[in-house]
């Protein structure tokens, strides 16, 4: 190999690493992690109310549950001893 094949297999790697480094840097532009954690909670999002609407009993028992738990003094009061 001569020093010029050499200088060129470094000129190319070194184009490489800039296409690299600029397509990482496009990635983490904070528009661009915005728009993909938009993207992921809205797929979360429907994810969850399709399996809301499939599960309906499991929704209702666990906002019976969530009801109990908010009120857990109240229901306490009800029922301590006077």
């Amino acid at each position: 190999m001569t020093v010029s094949e050499a200088e060129l297999r470094a000129a190319e790697a070194r184009e490489r690493m800039n296409q690299t480094a600029a397509r990482i840097q496009a990635r983490l532009e904070p528009q661009a992690l915005a728009a993909q954690a938009k993207e992921v909670s809205l797929s979360a999002a429907k994810s969850g109310i399709d399996s809301a609407r499939n599960n309906p009993a499991a929704v209702a028992g666990g906002v019976a549950v969530l009801g109990l738990f908010l009120n857990r003094r109240r229901i306490a009061r009800l029922f301590k001893r006077k």
